[in-house]
């Protein structure tokens, strides 16, 4: 059985090779998918099963273009993994540039996730993120 950490690994892996089913198959068929930001986003909602997931990355698929999207620190304790990170693209209705910073925290149980909140900071436009450092220095 894989550690929660190296689930969660695969999970970014399978989305950053566009293997959407593979993504979908480390999802447990019940999970809770809740994405916390802006209101004005379609996707900060709540999601439920499988099929709730693969709405969300159609939606996701449909509003953004990612011209990078990089986890950044791992953080595990038991079947929890807090994951940091940021990513950049364009708005795909209004070409509008965003940046974004999110922590995402995933449980798993046996291999699968069975819950995914993500905590999404969220500039667009001309607004940019603070300047922060990731490594620690």
């Amino acid at each position: 059985m894989p550690s929660a950490l190296d689930t969660v690994r695969n999970v970014y892996g399978r989305f950053a090779a566009g293997d959407m089913d593979g993504f979908l198959s480390l999802c447990a068929d019940d999970i809770e998918w809740v994405v916390n930001g802006p209101a004005s986003l379609e996707k900060c909602r709540a999601f439920r099963g499988r099929d709730g997931v693969r709405a969300f990355l159609d939606i996701l698929s449909r509003t953004w273009a990612f011209s990078d999207f990089s986890p950044k620190t791992f953080i595990a304790e038991g079947g929890t993994v807090v994951v940091l990170g940021d990513e950049t693209g364009t708005d795909t209705a209004s070409g509008t540039p965003f940046a974004n910073r999110w922590a995402h925290v995933f449980d798993v149980r046996g291999g699968k996730i069975v819950r995914f909140r993500e905590f999404l900071c969220h500039w667009t436009g001309d607004e940019t993120p603070p300047a922060m450092s990731w490594n620690g220095g």
